[in-house]
């Protein structure tokens, strides 16, 4: 029996799933948990239970890498890790773009994607996506300087708030749809589930996060100690 344990914590929007060969998947989503408790292993336990599937049980353990928030992804990825060491499995690393795509297109998805994350004035974490038979697949990311960026014609743009507007007048000038991405429990287990199928997995101790720029703490850190 195969069976999966996936955690989203790089967004507002955190979750975690749980699946197993022949069963539903179990999802726990919170929007923005309170960050003076514990939300994650009550989530964990809570999703496992409902799925059926206990820890022994678990085959791998996906989690989404980011880019995002400096404390949701070590905390997650973290968790992920000692589950993993101590079960005896791999881990499957799911970049924050795939979760986002299969959060927000469930069903019918478009053939391709840009997603725009991690703004910082005019430039972006971009990502382009490609939706196959087996999944989303991610084919290329990088921080972009958005002032000389342009989508790729026919494609979706997946865009907060936060994004450059550069980036929405190139989207309205090659006619390219923009929509708000989502990142939930549930869109997390289907881009695992496709991860897993194409054989990505990697040792507990070789996970990390995906930053786009290095998290301010950690050069506030390198300042003050001369690193």
């Amino acid at each position: 029996m195969s069976a999966g344990l996936a955690i989203t914590g790089s967004q507002r929007s955190v979750g975690v799933a749980a699946w197993r060969d022949g069963g539903a998947v179990a999802v726990v989503d919170l929007h923005d948990p309170a960050r003076d408790r514990d939300w994650l292993w009550p989530a964990i336990d809570a999703a496992c239970r409902e799925a059926g599937v206990s820890p022994r049980a678990l085959t791998w353990i996906a989690v989404d890498v980011g880019p995002g928030g400096f404390s949701g992804l070590r905390t997650t990825i973290a968790a992920a890790q000692s589950i993993a060491t101590v079960h005896g499995v791999p881990c499957v690393p799911v970049p924050s773009a795939l979760v986002a795509a299969c959060s927000t297109w469930p069903v019918d998805p478009p053939a391709r994607a840009h997603a725009v994350l991690a703004v910082k004035g005019t430039t972006a974490w971009i990502a382009t996506l490609e939706h196959e038979a087996s999944g989303w697949v991610q084919r290329s990311a990088a921080v972009i300087d958005c002032t000389t960026w342009v989508p790729d014609d026919g494609a979706c743009v997946l865009a907060d708030a936060h994004c450059p507007a550069i980036v929405r007048e190139a989207c309205d000038r090659r006619g390219v749809g923009m929509i708000e991405p989502t990142w939930t429990a549930a869109g997390a287990m289907m881009a695992a589930r496709s991860a897993w199928a194409r054989g990505v997995q990697v040792p507990p101790a070789s996970l990390e996060p995906e930053y786009a720029r290095e998290p301010e703490a950690v050069t506030l850190w390198r300042r003050r100690h001369g690193g």
